[in-house]
């Protein structure tokens, strides 16, 4: 046989032993349709307005919506059949009034139950039943590689649907401001503006992440927030308002190679080093040390400061947790194993975090009377607090609330300030809390229900 036949016949041989070998590779589908026909109406279009009045979409006779710094658009998604809705927090962060649209085209003023910037995640309430809801899947489970499909209105384009696979896992796109823990999903799946705050489905039709961001370097870069860390924001923005944040206390760094190697430890060892422990911290209270090696954490494993981060970031303040690590007496000591039960704190930088107030609960914006104004209604320094706006269908609006009403009294308390008329809502205990009114030359008496203003 001729050298080069030989030669031929050899690679090919190889290449069937090497296929033989190999897992089987997933075909693409030959059509996403079926999927996108079940999960589109459970995503929704957001209109904002950090001005008054949401207005229409696009001008007369122009085929896209153009940009106006009063008004925002972006998507979500609705996950209860009542009414409740996901989608991004800088989508919703200075929005004055909010406007839910869903796929039959029916619209909805919608009310922030709460906020989360550090997961850039928000989740709305508009008043309808019977809603399709999507569900959740897990997100731990995703390969690199994986098909996703993201529906949304990038744009303006309502209910653009993309495909894609997920292109990497575990992202940390924010440097040190350690938005979504560092674990973004990233994906290939195009993403514009407009798609933010909308879903990222897997292939059985579950929600495997929220798209966030986008690489304004490059096309094709895309990512979501992981959905295992979205259910568990949104379960503590549902009961709370807010996310209460577990704390330990600590500076930590990442367990490197070399640095496996300039402190003796164990070959193949993984975790993470604590550098420092802050004062008053719940790790010093509870045993923990400088130069302590962390391996595993509520028994996972430890591989990056991002995800220690996480991992105390959701843990019940309050909770004790059991970690396992290294620990020595001296740089010249060996290494001996470390069982601990560390208390976990409550994180004072997010004890307030994302938590909304009352007045944007009721959906009313009020301000400090200008003084033309109060010299002209005869009022007094200290009493009254001016309704700029009231959201259309918020419970400002069922109270009887309008714009330009001035509130003189919150239960029989005078307020003359926006921040006194807030804190007096948030003091207020008694189940049905009466406003004292004025409105013209007219007096009104209106009675808040104290339910109305709980998350």
């Amino acid at each position: 046989m001729p050298p080069h036949k030989a030669l031929f016949w050899c690679c090919l041989t190889a290449l069937a032993v090497f296929c033989a070998d190999a897992p089987p590779l997933a075909a693409q589908p030959q059509s996403f349709a079926p999927i996108v026909k079940a999960q589109r109406d459970k995503v929704v279009h957001i209109n904002t307005s950090a001005g008054k009045g949401l207005g229409g979409g696009a001008r007369s006779g122009q085929p896209f919506r153009f940009p106006d710094p009063n008004r925002g658009t972006g998507s979500g998604f609705i996950i209860s059949t009542d009414g409740y809705i996901v989608t991004n927090y800088h989508v919703v962060k200075s929005a004055n009034e909010i406007e839910v649209v869903l796929a039959d085209e029916q619209t909805y003023p919608a009310q922030i139950v709460g906020l989360d910037a550090q997961t850039d995640l928000a989740l709305l309430k508009i008043r309808a039943h019977g809603l399709p809801a999507a569900r959740f899947g897990d997100s731990d489970s995703l390969e690199v590689g994986d098909w996703v499909i993201a529906i949304g209105n990038p744009l303006g384009l309502d209910y653009t649907v993309t495909a894609g696979i997920i292109s990497a896992k575990g992202r940390n796109i924010f440097g040190n401001e350690n938005l979504a823990y560092g674990e973004f999903l990233q994906t290939d799946a195009a993403i514009n503006p407009g798609n933010s705050g909308g879903p990222l489905f897997n292939l059985t039709g579950e929600v495997i992440g929220v798209n966030s961001a986008i690489s304004r370097r490059g096309q094709g870069i895309g990512f979501a927030v992981p959905s295992n860390l979205v259910v568990e924001v949104v379960r503590q923005l549902r009961e709370h308002g807010r996310v209460d944040r577990g704390w330990l206390g600590v500076v930590i760094q990442e367990l490197t190679a070399k640095l496996v190697t300039a402190l003796a430890l164990p070959a193949q060892t993984r975790g993470v080093v604590v550098d420092e422990l802050l004062a008053d911290s719940p790790a010093r209270e509870t045993g923990l040390r400088k130069g302590d090696v962390l391996t595993t954490f509520r028994r996972k494993p430890l591989r990056r400061v991002a995800q220690l981060q996480k991992l105390v970031a959701l843990t019940q303040p309050g909770s004790r947790v059991a970690v396992e690590g290294l620990r020595r007496d001296s740089e010249s000591s060996p290494w001996q194993p470390l069982k601990l039960n560390l208390s976990i704190g409550r994180n004072p930088a997010s004890a307030r975090a994302g938590e909304i107030s009352v007045l944007a609960r009721l959906g009313i914006s009020a301000v400090n009377i200008p003084d033309t104004l109060r010299r002209s209604a005869r009022l007094g320094e200290d009493v009254g607090v001016l309704v700029e706006s009231v959201a259309p269908g918020a419970t400002g609006e069922t109270l009887g609330l309008r714009a330009g009403d001035i509130i003189l009294e919150v239960n029989r308390t005078e307020v003359g300030s926006r921040e006194a008329l807030e804190a007096a809502l948030g003091k207020a205990r008694s189940a049905r809390i009466p406003l004292l009114v004025r409105r013209g030359n007219k007096i009104l008496y209106l009675v808040l229900a104290r339910s109305d203003l709980a998350p």
